[in-house]
């Protein structure tokens, strides 16, 4: 239960065994390969030239081929994931995941070229988005010409005839129709209306064929529009072929989006050839951090110690002696470079959500996931402090464990809720509270024991301070860091529990005997951080440093403070809760169980959620500023090994 042990591991081989031995180091997935070039001990070789990185310009070429097929790909995954049947959200989540062995995935990418599949896919998109344009525009056509239906001589017809000539268009309404009357009273021409609508009038206007030029420059007056129309049909007879054009590409839109709807089999294999080809991209992405000569091939990167030896092995299977393999410890320097990989029992597991949330830690460190998993388990727990809510957060998390299909990830975090639903009941049996209402059992109760409660939370605050104050020790202890160890680590975690037998002996009767120690217990310590911050400094001046480390005894009373939340959230929800189920209580008989009881399980719900959101939120703060504070550095880098992709297809071992 801590962070894995690592080593630097070198690889020597034939250039034309690399390919090959990148796809067996994927296959294992246990080596993290870090870049050469950034290497000091390497850089001056490649300052000299004497070695080169064997990406080739051809092979870089390919690289940029490669990401274009993998946007082309995944383009066509999320285009096609629209057109698929929707799936009910429990049917989805109970779906088993596409999986397939790394050995066959790497098989199935390479027979197959998708090119082909995205030809037909595009294709039938093509054919889509053009009967779709095709709807638009008779539609809009349509749109455009309905009002015109009753014309009885088109356009083209009219500037046939002789003796007579006509022009086809609106003119504006007007509230008081002075332009149409105007229009009907000249003697030279002859209006007949097809439409009339709220915004203009539809007309055919007759007028003999010698005064076309003063017809239109009256009509221009009056605001006149000519008709764009140039079909030879009558537009009834148009407006009705428009419509079985739009019948026809609608039959086309449902029969590709049948075809599209029908896809998933192709949709599978983009899924398949996808995370082929990102592993394909990862592997030439390696080659970057690589170092050659004309024939040869060097490759370091890190391993957990308890990977070497199966990895020696199925190397000497797979290349026998043409691969050299040679590992290292990690030494200082290497600290601030090595990846962190953390491995926690089942338990402590999920917490490491907690730590990862802040920062994973630097190799020198000990992993602080366990004593975060008992701390955060408390806290949360004595936050929300209900029998009900804790209940019902570890059955429905474990229900979703058990009857879906879940990322790892996701199923990590639905354990982490589901071990601190335990807490919470088991707080709600301290507290004797279930769904709000008090039950006769409690331990403490909320209403009558709310100072109990309050030490309860200091005496929580002062053990997490006191633990994080050793842990800084210790770190420093490893460090070599004797003064700091003392002063800032061991010196108060022996002030802070001087102070504390100081105050029970005090407060306590027949506990006297405690203030004497308590005190001798606080005023060495105080004298030691002095002598050592002296001493340390080997100058006067030390004297001021220590002064000022012992005015950090207001920061630890500020910690304690800050612990009162544990009290102030658990019974604000208690109490809450409880307002809820007489507000409840207020309803008649009848009511109490019909909409009494709808309004219980929203208010309820209201309630959970803003308790969960609060201990989640301030159970991290405690943990973050009042715990790490004291000892924890961080900044470590996650272990990210050289693997298969599983962006779609989860890999068989």
């Amino acid at each position: 239960m801590a962070i894995s042990q690592m080593q630097k591991l070198s690889l020597i081989l034939p250039k034309d065994d690399l390919d090959r031995l990148l796809l067996a180091l994927q296959a294992q997935a246990n080596v993290q390969i870090y870049d050469l070039s950034e290497n000091e001990e390497w850089q001056a070789a490649f300052e000299v030239s004497a070695l080169s990185q064997p990406l080739t310009e051809d092979n870089r070429q390919a690289l940029v081929e490669l990401q274009k097929r993998q946007e082309q790909v995944e383009k066509m995954i999320q285009t096609l994931e629209a057109y698929m049947p929707e799936k009910k959200a429990m049917q989805a989540l109970k779906e088993e995941p596409l999986s397939l062995s790394f050995n066959d995935l790497q098989a199935h990418g390479m027979i197959r070229d998708e090119d082909l599949l995205l030809t037909k896919l595009k294709r039938q998109l093509r054919v889509l988005d053009k009967a779709h344009q095709k709807i638009a525009d008779a539609k809009g056509e349509i749109e455009r010409l309905e009002k015109w239906r009753p014309l009885e001589v088109t356009p083209a017809a009219l500037a046939t005839f002789h003796y007579v000539h006509g022009l086809i268009g609106t003119i504006p309404n007007s509230d008081t129709d002075a332009v149409r009357s105007s229009l009907k009273a000249h003697p030279e021409l002859e209006l007949e209306e097809v439409f009339t609508s709220e915004t203009e009038h539809g007309y055919m206007i007759l007028y003999r064929s010698g005064d076309r030029t003063a017809v239109q420059e009256l009509l221009e007056e009056h605001g006149f529009k000519e008709l764009d129309y140039e079909e030879e049909q009558l537009p009834a007879a148009y407006l009705d072929r428009l419509e079985g054009e739009i019948k026809e590409q609608e039959a086309v839109v449902a029969a590709t989006l049948a075809e599209l709807q029908n896809s998933q089999k192709e949709l599978d294999q983009l899924k398949y050839q996808m995370d082929y080809l990102l592993s394909l991209g990862a592997r030439e992405e390696a080659k970057s951090l690589l170092a050659s000569t004309q024939s040869l091939v060097a490759l370091e990167g890190w391993i957990e110690t308890a990977q070497v030896a199966s990895l020696r092995d199925f190397l000497r299977q797979g290349f026998g002696s043409r691969v050299l393999l040679e590992t290292r410890d990690v030494t200082k320097k290497d600290w601030d470079d090595v990846p962190i990989q953390l491995r926690n029992s089942a338990l402590v597991e999920p917490f490491e959500l907690v730590t990862e949330m802040y920062a994973l830690p630097k190799y020198y460190e000990k992993d602080p996931t366990p004593i975060v998993s008992l701390f955060y388990f408390v806290f949360f727990g004595m936050m929300v402090a209900d029998i009900g809510y804790g209940l019902l957060l570890t059955v429905a998390t474990g229900f979703a464990l058990k009857a879906f299909k879940l990322k790892p990830g996701t199923a990590k975090n639905l354990r982490f809720f589901s071990l601190l639903g335990i807490s919470v009941a088991l707080w709600g049996v301290v507290y004797g509270s279930f769904f709000g209402f008090e039950m006769p059992f409690a331990l403490i109760s909320t209403t009558s024991n709310a100072m109990t409660i309050l030490i309860l939370s200091v005496v929580f605050g002062f053990i997490t301070v006191l633990v994080g104050l050793f842990l800084g020790g210790m770190k420093n202890v490893r460090l070599k860091d004797y003064t700091e160890a003392y002063n800032s680590g061991f010196a108060w975690v022996l002030i802070l529990l001087g102070l504390m037998l100081l105050a029970v002996g005090n407060i306590l009767p027949g506990m006297a005997l405690l203030v004497p120690i308590g005190k001798w217990l606080a005023i060495l310590n105080a004298i030691g951080i002095l002598i050592v911050s002296i001493v340390s400094t080997k100058k006067l001046s030390g004297l001021a440093s220590g002064l000022f480390n012992l005015y950090n005894v207001s920061g630890y009373v500020g910690d304690l403070v800050s612990f009162t939340r544990l009290m102030a959230l658990g019974l604000s929800g208690a109490s809450i809760g409880s307002a809820f189920n007489l507000i409840v209580n207020l309803f008649p008989p009848l009511g109490r169980f019909t909409v009494g009881l709808l309004l219980f399980i929203v208010l309820h719900a209201i309630n959970m959620f803003l308790s969960f959101l609060s201990g989640y939120v301030h159970g991290a703060r405690l943990i973050f500023v009042e715990f790490f504070g004291k000892f924890y550095e961080g900044g470590g880098k996650p272990f990210r090994p050289l693997k298969p992709s599983e962006r779609y297809i989860k890999t068989k071992k």
